[in-house]
């Protein structure tokens, strides 16, 4: 396998995927931010939607690298499981280093991160507040509350990690199912020549 078109291609199809994952969870976290439970169907047909991008810009993608590494090996034309494999686990995890930038200006530069947080509390404690609870339920939700409030701003490195954590996870398993649909068993024996052999024509 040649690492510059596994570099380049890694490189460029993780950008992509990145960009386009960024987007729908800008969507998705606008939604839910400003939208509310009021929302909520919207807001499951996004995350659908950007489940079943993911899956499709999987096979789409491994199955074109596929095609370049097979191109290059004129002689014996092959892409095994484990290649497809490599390759959508590295493209999913770099998206993860561009979802894990892009979440992290979008939360706490465009919308504040304690904005955020507020407003996550009291969307759920309006959608409790629907809920029957015990007294001791309601104690345990607002020390729970008080906790995230609490809680230290993230950086920029552990959403990074986080995420490339989700999306190495995500990468491994949709990767392995990816991975053998694209694979290209190498040919044993050469081409089929039996049609190039001419058959002697009958003399008049």
């Amino acid at each position: 396998m040649n690492f510059s078109i596994f570099r380049n291609d890694v490189l460029t199809k993780g950008a992509i995927l990145g960009c386009v994952m960024v987007a729908l969870n800008i969507a998705k976290s606008s939604l839910f931010y400003y939208g509310g439970m009021s929302w909520a169907l919207v807001l499951l047909l996004v995350i659908l939607c950007a489940l079943a991008l993911y899956i499709y810009l999987a096979y789409r993608f491994t199955r074109n690298y596929a095609g370049l590494v097979v191109s290059e090996r004129q002689q014996a034309p092959y892409f095994t499981y484990g290649e497809g494999l490599l390759y959508w686990v590295n493209v999913s995890m770099l998206a993860g280093v561009v979802v894990g930038c892009g979440e992290y200006v979008f939360m706490h530069y465009v919308i504040g991160y304690e904005n955020f947080v507020a407003n996550y509390i009291k969307l759920f404690q309006d959608a409790l507040s629907q809920v029957k609870l015990t007294s001791q339920d309601i104690n345990m939700l607002n020390e729970l509350f008080t906790e995230l409030q609490k809680a230290e701003e993230p950086s920029i490195l552990s959403n990074i990690f986080g995420t490339v954590w989700t999306y190495l996870m995500s990468g491994t398993l949709v990767g392995l199912v990816i991975a053998a649909f694209t694979k290209r068993e190498p040919m044993i024996g050469g081409a089929d020549n039996s049609n190039d052999k001419k058959e002697p024509s009958d003399e008049q």
